[in-house]
């Protein structure tokens, strides 16, 4: 009966997003609003997206309100070259492997603080909220010559807003399947040379099983979430100069089913509570008109404690103190020259075990940027890191791309080196640590073009890319430990195409094929997808309705013994605004009540549905 009702609702919501599609005849045929061009913080703030000769996408303001999702998880699993793999419901762990690369090679950053747990190595994307986000940068590929270890794979960079005009508040409210309900309360403006975003958040669930039910599990898992953010800035002399203080601050609680050798995953009692905060003061101030300097003193905490009915309590605490400085230096009109360094001290600690333990790290970088009349960019760049636990690492990256104005042709690519030191997990933790492991090392090259038509209307992009590992870091179900895997290879093709039709239609599409495998065994590596798929169609109409239709596709993985089926989901989004106060929100998830897994054993929400309101003022 549960799950027909919510078939019922789920039908009637998608009927109601095609009903509010106007026909043709109704619709007023514009060009969409043009994007201001967005430098991109992940790679240090001086080139522009549309320069970058690396791969990169970026998830705007409006890409976040006009797929309203609850999540930042959630927005991640429709980029290209990532797999977001969550074991459970809401509020459970979820963790991204980009291009093929562990979970640990991809570095997070929120506004340039390194928030990856230094336990586990990995960023657990379960938490973060969308509503103070300005944006979110994604650079694929191994980002160790600017960011130094955990880039193997790329840079997940999470930036907040800022504010920029008369202070605006807004209320918000959705509730829904699950017994999901969220409240917002945001408040950003501007008063002459100080600015703030303000925004604090609650979600309350019951959830369902995360082990999952066609195991026999039936115990909801309950999940709630409190969040704010805060983030104010100060321009000083002139405007030469900024200052900024950005916190954002976690409370979040999960029940969680138990995992009980030979079986699998459980029902039962335990539970996991988080405490995160993370704190940066960046200051930056143009010395000449050629030279601006930036440093940036950060911190991120993470706290997490958790019950288990087989391994008993624990806790276990993460701290990373930053302190990076950096130099843009303008040389005549088609040359940059970025220099800097950074001191970074990593701290995990697992007190009911007794694992204490610090990494100590120290780093130069440096990149040289020529970029000639939009046409032609180089950039070659370089990174020493000196580790009080392993041999000192130098990676290199050279990138290139050049723009055929009269036809819209973009061709780039790029050679790079990366590495990743083991976790303190990895070395440490008793009974399923290795203190013999090696770091991971990269080598890959990527190839790839981009082409617009029809004045921009149509644009297509693709890239190949061919990563090699040494000492890849894998975990191993036989052993319980965490294995170097000799030599891996990571291959594939990324590509995109995006489609404005009349009638304020939009149609973009992305594909990704990876062959990630382990070359000595030729085994395909653990929970790698080998084809992934997502498409969404976009409707705008007279700035006031917008409503989407999104498919996904994910390809089968392995995992050890077992590993999971191929799975297409199909969802639904709608917002209409009424006047300048009040908008309506709308939205039905796995809409063909598609039974899948993304980690094997574990469960994934059926049809669903959910609806809101906003109130601004």
């Amino acid at each position: 009966m549960h799950r027909f009702v919510h078939k019922a609702v789920l039908c009637c919501l998608l009927v109601t997003v095609t009903l509010f599609i106007p026909p043709a005849s109704w619709a007023e045929s514009k060009p969409l609003e043009k994007m201001e061009p967005i430098t991109v913080k992940a790679a240090r703030g001086v080139l522009q997206l549309e320069k970058l000769p690396t791969s990169a996408t970026v998830i705007t303001r409006q890409d976040i309100e006009e797929k309203n999702y609850i999540n930042v998880e959630d927005m991640l699993r429709e980029e290209l070259g990532l797999d977001v793999l969550q074991n459970g419901t809401l509020g459970s762990s979820t963790t991204v492997f980009m291009r093929g690369a562990g979970s640990s090679s991809t570095l997070v950053l929120i506004d340039g603080v390194q928030v990856n747990s230094n336990t586990l190595g990995s960023y657990n994307f379960a938490h973060i909220q969308p509503d103070n986000v300005e944006r979110i940068e994604i650079l694929r590929g191994p980002q160790s010559t600017l960011w130094g270890g955990d880039a193997v794979g790329g840079v997940i960079n999470i930036v907040t807003r800022q504010g920029t005009s008369t202070p605006a508040h807004t209320f918000s409210f959705e509730g829904g399947s699950f017994a999901t309900f969220k409240e917002t309360l945001s408040s950003r403006g501007k008063f002459d040379r100080l600015d703030y975003s303000f925004t604090a958040s609650r979600i309350d669930a019951e959830g369902f099983s995360s082990a999952n039910e066609n195991n026999g599990n039936t115990e909801n898992d309950g999940y709630n979430n409190s969040s704010v953010s805060l983030r104010t800035g100060l321009d000083f002399a002139d405007t030469r100069g900024r200052a900024d203080f950005i916190g954002q601050y976690i409370d979040a609680r999960i029940d969680f089913d138990s995992f009980v050798f030979g079986v699998g995953m459980v029902d039962g009692p335990p539970y996991t509570a988080q405490d995160s905060y993370y704190l940066a003061a960046p200051v930056s101030y143009k010395i000449m008109p050629f030279w601006e300097i930036s440093l940036n003193p950060n911190f991120a905490y993470d706290e997490v404690q958790s019950r288990n009915q087989t391994s008993g309590d624990s806790t276990i605490i993460s701290r990373t103190s930053t302190l990076d400085l950096q130099n843009n230096i303008t040389v005549g009109d088609h040359y940059n020259v970025l220099v800097g360094g950074e001191y970074q001290v990593r701290a995990g600690e697992n007190i009911s075990n007794g694992m204490d333990r610090k990494l100590d790290n120290k780093s130069a970088y440096m990149q040289g940027i020529f970029d000639y009349e939009d046409s032609l960019v180089i950039t070659a760049g370089f990174r020493h890191d000196v580790n009080d636990s392993f041999d000192d690492v130098t990676t290199y990256k050279f990138e290139a791309a050049y723009r055929f104005k009269q036809t819209g042709t973009r061709l780039r690519g790029a050679y790079g080196t990366g590495f990743r030191a083991p976790t303190i997990n990895d070395l440490l933790f008793p009974g399923f640590s290795n203190p013999n492991l090696q770091p991971e090392e990269n080598t890959s090259w990527e190839a790839g073009f981009d082409q617009t038509f029809l004045d921009g209307d149509v644009s297509l992009s693709a890239v190949y890319f061919d990563a090699r590992f040494e000492n890849l870091i894998q975990f191993d179900l036989t052993t319980f430990r965490p294995e170097n895997v000799t030599r891996a290879t990571s291959r594939g093709v990324e590509s995109t195409l995006k489609v404005r039709l009349p009638y304020d239609l939009e149609v973009s599409a992305n594909y990704t094929w990876n062959q990630a495998f382990d070359t000595t065994t030729r085994t395909q590596l653990r929970r790698r997808a080998e084809h992934k798929f997502h498409a969404n169609i976009h409707h705008w109409w007279k700035n006031r309705l917008h409503s989407l239709i999104g498919v996904t596709h994910k390809g089968k993985t392995v995992d050890g013994a077992t590993g999971t089926d191929p799975y297409i989901v199909v969802r639904a989004a709608l917002d209409y605004t009424l006047d300048k106060h009040w908008k309506l929100t709308l939205r039905g998830e796995n809409l063909f009540d598609e039974e899948y897994e993304e980690i094997s054993g574990f469960g994934t929400a059926g049809i669903s549905g959910y609806a809101g309101f906003a109130f601004s003022f």
